[in-house]
C-alpha cells in the first residue's frame, strides 16, 4: 500500500479508536448531572453494562471478522456504535440510555480490528510507527477529554457530550467505508463461525467480568455474584470440552495454553491490574485527600497528575512503535514493565511528597507508553496463523478483566485514605508489577510473526 492511502487508512482506524475512547471517558464529569437526571447510581449501572459488551464484543466479534472480512464487521460496528449513541441523546429514561450505552460498548474491538487490519495492509517499520500512533491517539484523548466534557456539561448537560461523539462515530464510520480496503476473499477462514463455542466464550467473559466488578459492592460471598462465578466456570468446563471436539473450533485451546498466548493475556491481566490502578485510582484518590494528599479539585487532579503523564504517552508511543519494530515487541514490552514497576516503587516511597509525585507521574507516563504499545500489538502479533482474530478478542477482554480486579482489590486496601492504605496499594503494585515482568520473560515470540509487519521477529 502506498503512503498516502495507508496514511488515509491509518487516519480512519485512529478515529474508529477515538470514538470508543471519548464514548468511555468523557462521561467522567458528568457523574453528577447523570445521577439527577437518570436516578442514584446511574453512572455505574450503565458504565458497567458499556464495558461487559465491549469485553463480550471483543472475544466474538474480532474472531467473527476472520470469516465475514475486517471492513465489514468494523464498519457495521461503527453504524451500531452510531444507534446506540443516539438512543442516548433521545432517551430520558436509564433503561433505554443503558440500551444504547451496550450498543456503543460494542466499539470496543476497533482496537483489535484496527491492529489486524494494519498488520494485513502494512509492511516494515510502519506498522511499529502506526501501532504506536494508535496507541498515543487514545492516550491522549483520555488526558484532556475530561476538560472538555467538564465544560460541555457545566454548559449544555451530558447529552451533549453523547452528540459529541455522535458526529465522531458518524465521521469515523464514513471514513472507514472509504478508507479501509475491501476484504479480499483469500484472506477469510475457511470453514464456519464456532457460535456455540462465541456463546460459551462470551458467558466466561461476562461471569467473570460481573463477578470482579461488583465484588466489593455486592460482597464476593453474595447469591447473585456466586451464580456469576460458576456460570463463568461451567462455561469454561463446557468451551473446553467443545473446542477440542468441533472441526472449527472458535479457539484452539492447546495453542491458547501455549507460551505464544497465555502469558500475554497474564501480562494484560496483570498490568492492568496493577499499573493501570495507579493511574485511574490511587494517585487521583491521593491527589484529592483532603486530609494527607493534596486538597486538589478534580480539575486540577487531571491538570496535575494525569494530563502530563497523557501527553508524555503522546509523543512516546509511535516512537516505542518504531523502536519495537526494529528490536522486538516482547523486548520492549518487558522494558516499558520494568521501568512502570521501579517507578512505582518511587511512587510507594513519595506517595505523599506533591512535587515528586508530579514529576513521576511524567515518566510513569513514558513507561506505560514504552509497555502499552507493544502490548496491544502483540495480541495481532501472537496469534495463531490459521486464526488471528482469536487472541486479540481474548486479549482485549482481558483489559477489563484486570480493571475489575485492579480496582476491587485497591478500594479495600486503601479504604478511608490513609498513608499507610496508600503506601500499601503502591507496594502491592509493585508486587503484580514484577509479576507481570516474570510473565513477559515466559512470553515466546512467535517466530516471522512480524516479517510482513516490521522488519524482524517479534522477540
Amino acid at each position: 500500500m502506498s503512503r498516502g492511502p495507508a496514511a488515509f487508512m491509518v487516519a480512519a482506524l485512529s478515529l474508529s479508536v477515538t470514538s470508543f475512547t471519548l464514548n468511555a471517558t468523557m462521561l467522567g464529569p458528568a457523574i453528577r448531572d447523570i445521577n439527577t437526571h437518570l436516578g442514584p447510581h446511574a453512572y455505574a449501572s450503565m458504565s458497567g453494562y458499556f464495558y461487559l459488551a465491549g469485553a463480550i464484543a471483543n472475544v466474538v466479534l474480532i474472531r467473527w471478522s476472520d470469516f465475514v472480512g475486517r471492513k465489514r464487521v468494523l464498519v457495521a460496528t461503527l453504524f451500531v456504535v452510531c444507534v446506540g449513541t443516539l438512543l442516548c441523546v433521545l432517551a430520558t429514561s436509564l433503561p433505554l440510555v443503558m440500551v444504547g450505552r451496550v450498543l456503543q460498548g460494542s466499539a470496543n474491538i476497533t482496537y483489535g480490528l484496527a491492529f489486524l487490519i494494519m498488520r494485513e495492509h502494512l509492511s516494515g517499520p510502519a506498522f511499529g510507527v502506526c501501532c504506536g500512533v494508535i496507541s498515543a491517539i487514545s492516550a491522549g484523548v483520555a488526558g484532556v477529554d475530561a476538560l472538555l466534557a467538564g465544560f460541555m456539561v457545566d454548559h449544555f448537560g451530558y447529552r451533549s457530550i453523547f452528540v459529541l461523539t455522535l458526529a465522531f462515530g458518524i465521521v469515523a464510520a464514513a471514513l472507514c467505508w472509504l478508507a479501509v480496503p475491501p476484504d479480499e476473499r483469500d484472506r477469510a477462514s475457511p470453514g464456519r463461525m464456532d457460535w456455540v463455542g462465541a456463546v460459551l466464550i462470551a458467558l466466561t467473559v461476562a461471569g467473570l467480568d460481573l463477578y470482579f466488578a461488583n465484588g466489593d459492592r455486592m460482597g464476593w460471598a453474595s447469591p447473585l455474584l456466586l451464580v456469576s462465578i460458576g456460570t463463568a466456570g461451567a462455561a469454561f468446563v463446557g468451551l473446553v470440552m467443545v473446542e477440542k471436539r468441533v472441526a472449527q473450533p472458535l479457539i484452539h485451546i492447546d495453542q491458547m495454553a501455549s507460551r505464544h498466548a497465555w502469558p500475554l493475556i497474564a501480562v494484560t491481566i496483570l498490568c492492568f491490574a496493577s499499573f493501570m490502578v495507579v493511574l485511574n485510582y490511587i494517585v487521583p484518590s491521593i491527589a484529592e485527600n483532603n486530609r494527607i494528599g493534596f486538597a486538589a479539585s478534580g480539575q486540577l487532579t487531571a491538570l496535575l497528575f494525569i494530563t502530563p503523564g497523557a501527553l508524555s504517552q503522546l509523543v512516546v508511543s509511535p516512537l516505542a512503535g518504531r523502536v519495537s519494530a526494529k528490536v522486538g515487541f516482547v523486548t520492549v514490552l518487558r522494558a516499558g514493565l520494568v521501568a512502570a514497576a521501579a517507578i512505582t516503587a518511587l511512587l510507594a516511597v513519595f506517595a505523599l511528597d506533591k512535587t515528586m509525585v508530579i514529576v513521576l507521574m511524567v515518566a510513569f507516563g513514558v513507561a506505560l507508553a514504552v509497555a502499552l504499545t507493544p502490548m496491544s500489538a502483540l495480541g495481532v502479533l501472537q496469534a495463531p496463523p490459521d486464526e488471528p482474530g482469536s487472541l486479540p478478542g481474548i486479549a482485549n477482554a482481558s483489559y477489563g478483566i484486570g480493571s475489575s480486579l485492579g480496582f476491587a482489590w485497591a478500594v479495600t486496601v486503601v479504604g478511608a485514605g490513609t498513608g499507610t492504605g496508600y503506601h500499601s496499594a503502591l507496594w502491592i503494585c509493585v508486587g503484580i508489577g514484577i509479576l507481570a515482568v516474570v510473565a513477559s520473560v515466559i512470553l515466546k515470540p512467535r517466530v516471522g510473526a512480524v516479517r510482513k509487519a516490521g522488519s524482524g521477529p517479534a522477540r
